[in-house]
Formats: structure tokens, sequence, C-alpha cells
């Protein structure tokens, strides 16, 4: 799952503020999530504009 990090933390899996990484392991997920550690980061898909002539 991509997540993004509400807040700066270090261990196991670190990350800084803002930063966005891809995490699969589902324990460190579970408690970083109860914790408001991290978000899930939602796939956007952007709309692109024809060119008109």
């Amino acid at each position: 799952m991509k997540v993004r990090a509400l807040v700066s933390f270090a261990g196991v899996f670190s990350m800084y503020k803002g930063e966005e990484k891809e995490c699969n392991d589902k324990v460190i997920l579970q408690g970083l999530l109860s914790c408001g550690y991290v978000e899930e980061v939602k796939a956007t898909k952007k709309k692109v504009k024809a060119n008109e002539d």
C-alpha cells in the first residue's frame, strides 16, 4: 500500500513528513495507520484534454 507520512518517524520503517512510500508489511501498516502517522495515498487518474484545433 502506498502511504503518505503525516509526521516524521524513525524505526524499522522510517519516513519524513510528506514523504510517499510503498509499504507491504501489514503489521507495520496497521500500527502506523492506527496511531495516525500515515494515511493511504489513493491512486488518481489524471484527465488529459485533447488538443483542440
